[in-house]
């Protein structure tokens, strides 16, 4: 599969999947995202990105390749959080060492439904999406939407979060996991 015929598939996807992210049939298709961003960067909750591993399925992949692979994601970020319902939105920016260790940045929106395990709510385990733009060097830095699952676990203010980023063989199939902070 050529280059652009995967970033076309994503925008494909973004454009044609975006609509049933929307909470409620009252409000427009966009309309919950631009108060959520509007809410988030009012808040004054700010949160560090640590990213953590990338596990490149090896189910889904020449051993030739992975052995080649970085799955060490050096990297920082930062963003900022509300919690409304029980439910975390987020805007995030991240910069981290992709599989061939070039920089890979990412600026995106997250949304995770929270279910916690008791009253203080300290503990929580989660699941949602991400949608945003990322830059990628063997894409020549032209922008590429995400729209990814996310799941996580979170105790008091320190969350481990993922994503798995599906495709053909040989292509993407990788478990990325970073640690988000609260300040």
């Amino acid at each position: 599969m050529r280059k652009i015929d995967v970033i076309l598939l994503f925008v494909f996807l973004f454009f044609t999947t975006f609509p049933c992210f929307a909470d409620t049939q009252k409000e427009g298709t966009f309309d919950f995202l631009e108060k959520d961003i509007k809410k988030i960067l009012i808040s004054k909750d700010w949160d560090i990105y640590l990213p953590v591993n990338t596990w490149h399925n090896r189910e889904m992949y020449d051993k030739k390749k992975t052995d080649s692979y970085n799955e060490k994601p050096w990297g920082f970020g930062f963003g900022k959080h509300i919690y409304e319902d029980d439910i975390l939105r987020g805007l995030y920016f991240m910069v981290f060492s992709d599989s061939h260790s070039k920089p890979e940045p990412i600026l995106g929106y997250l949304r995770q439904w929270n279910y916690y395990f008791d009253e203080n709510k300290d503990f929580s385990v989660g699941a949602g999406y991400t949608l945003g733009v990322t830059f990628r060097d063997d894409y020549n830095y032209l922008p590429i939407p995400v729209i990814l699952p996310i799941f996580g676990f979170q105790y008091k203010k320190l969350a481990v979060q993922a994503t798995y980023i599906p495709g053909p063989y040989n292509m993407f199939n990788v478990l990325f996991t970073w640690v988000r902070i609260e300040l």
